[in-house]
């Protein structure tokens, strides 16, 4: 092979146009308008190259003007997109574009008025040097001025490649040097593969630069990870706190009013205080999540009264389900072990959830919950399902409703949470959720659990006494006489109050009637259904007129 300067152009073209590429590769992912200069630089430097490489095939015009202002413009390219890499503003352009427009000039005069080689090289060479020398310059600003971090390699590249340029000027005969190797066409070549390896280099450290950029971007965004989650934590500090405040209050007014209430208040109150009692230990857990930044649920075993726990969740689960005027349902096994090993705290928010969920969407039906036991050695197995007759599931859609913030159906007061909670605490305890659902028909969510039996003289099993009449069995028809009752107005006022479950405000409809001497025997029945949370024989009593 014929290694000379046409040869030599050929390869660096070859390889100018790779950089180019895999420039070109990086935009695409990033985006960035410094790595489109820089492919840029690389593409036109490789058809400058190409040009020259077919001098003896393509007019001077092209191999001498165009080839060499291609080649002299891909350092304007590199240096605008270092410009753009360190947000520096490109004050050196205008003088770069004169250098450009003098090169072109000279090349000119010394191709088409005086025909000298050496001459157009010095002038290449030189322009290229220039351009080079403001280009170090911008980056020594950049690494003092702006206290960007430098990529050292880079400045390195750059001096390597005005020592190249400067040594290509020594070859002109305008400076003595030994002319039969500075001017011979051995050494043109020797300083064409040189750019070559510098160009190599360059690309070598522009892409560098750019993976410090993303480094840097990197660990901005993961600091302000870390300043929002540390925020989140504070809210949640803060809200906690805040939250407990007014559930003491009611539990203080609870505490004040039980001591005068009737046997049929007193349950109720009991009620609220076992509700509020619960909310508390919630908020404490929040608060513990808060001191240890929201650190993954666990699961605490401790020895639990099984029947008990069961009983408290069966009377949440009427209040839950008279809101949406549902009947519940309970059913239990007959043989029960008295007290297992478990986390019944866990185990009452996963059934609440479960609760809240079916009498959330289930309309004038009905809510169940169903526990079985059987015994398993030491230990007991117990299957919860928890079924209601409500707008049910369509499982067809493939959508994960054990996922946070899945919501099948928008409902006020959901967030989606309900279900990804449960799953997570069930899957604690050594379980799993599954459902089972049939659109408009209802939806059943059941899981299995595997409980050690606790030690003690009251351990073991026993039969299970016969459950209570559930409290939201509908009430017979009550008839007031008519003259008894207020006006139809403030009657359908409170017929709408109890088709929505407002507890709170028909205790203040009560207030607003109560005066009122001949209103006196509707209040009593009222407040007595009341008391019971019977909202539909309360929508049953205002329409008896």
């Amino acid at each position: 092979m014929n290694l000379n300067l046409a040869t030599a152009a050929f390869f660096s073209a070859l390889v100018e146009f790779s950089l180019c590429l895999g420039m070109l590769v990086l935009w695409t992912r990033e985006k960035v308008r410094y790595l489109v200069y820089w492919s840029w630089g690389f593409l036109v430097f490789g058809a400058g190259s190409l040009l020259i490489s077919m001098r003896d095939k393509v007019p001077d015009f092209l191999s001498i003007l165009v080839a060499n202002s291609l080649l002299t413009s891909s350092s304007v390219l590199f240096y605008t997109g270092i410009c753009l890499f360190f947000g520096l503003r490109r004050s050196w352009l205008p003088w770069m574009v004169v250098i450009l427009g003098l090169e072109v000039t000279f090349l000119a005069y010394y191709a088409y008025v005086i025909y000298n080689t050496s001459a157009r090289v010095y002038v290449y060479s030189a322009a290229q040097a220039l351009i080079v020398l403001t280009t170090l310059g911008t980056l020594f600003v950049a690494g003092r001025e702006r206290k960007k971090s430098l990529n050292p390699e880079v400045v390195v590249v750059t001096v390597l490649f005005l020592v190249v340029h400067c040594a290509r000027m020594l070859g002109s005969p305008f400076f003595p040097a030994p002319q039969d190797f500075l001017a011979s066409g051995n050494f043109q070549t020797l300083m064409a593969f040189g750019v070559m390896s510098v160009h190599i280099a360059y690309a070598q450290a522009f892409g560098n630069m750019h993976a410090a950029a993303l480094n840097a971007e990197l660990n901005v965004a993961l600091a302000d990870a870390k300043v929002k989650d540390r925020q989140k934590v504070e809210v949640l500090g803060y809200i906690g706190h805040d939250l407990r405040a007014p559930l003491t209050t009611i539990r203080g007014y609870s505490d004040l009013l039980l001591a005068g209430a009737s046997e049929a208040q007193r349950k109720l109150l009991q009620t609220i205080q076992r509700s509020v009692k619960y909310q508390l230990g919630l908020i404490d857990e929040l608060l513990g999540y808060a001191k240890s930044e929201l650190q993954p649920l666990t699961v605490q075993v401790a020895a639990t009264d099984l029947l008990p726990l069961l009983d408290d969740i069966s009377e949440y689960a009427v209040a839950l389900c008279s809101q949406q005027n549902n009947r519940f349902r309970y059913h239990v096994s007959e043989q029960l072990p008295r007290r297992i090993n478990t986390d019944g705290k866990r185990l009452q928010q996963v059934l609440l959830n479960l609760l809240s969920n079916a009498a959330k969407f289930t309309h004038d039906g009905t809510v169940t919950l169903s526990v079985t036991a059987k015994p398993e050695g030491s230990a007991c197995a117990l299957y919860f399902a928890v079924s209601d007759t409500g707008i049910g599931i369509d499982l067809d859609q493939n959508v994960d409703i054990f996922g946070a913030f899945q919501q099948i159906q928008a409902t006020n007061g959901s967030t989606g949470l309900g279900l990804f909670i449960s799953q997570r605490i069930v899957s604690a305890m050594g379980g799993s959720l599954s459902v089972a659902s049939v659109p408009g028909q209802g939806t059943t969510l059941s899981f299995a659990l595997s409980a050690p039996i606790a030690a003690g003289s009251d351990s073991g099993w026993f039969t299970v006494p016969p459950r209570k009449t559930n409290p939201r069995t509908p009430s017979p028809e009550l008839i007031v006489p008519r003259q008894t009752m207020p006006d139809d107005q403030a009657l359908e006022e409170l017929a709408s109050l109890a088709l929505h479950g407002r507890f709170t405000d028909i205790e203040r409809w009560i207030e607003c009637h109560a005066d009122e001497a001949a209103h006196r025997p509707f209040i009593a029945q009222l407040r007595d259904l009341l008391e019971r949370f019977d909202f539909p024989a309360i929508h049953s009593l205002t329409s008896r007129h």
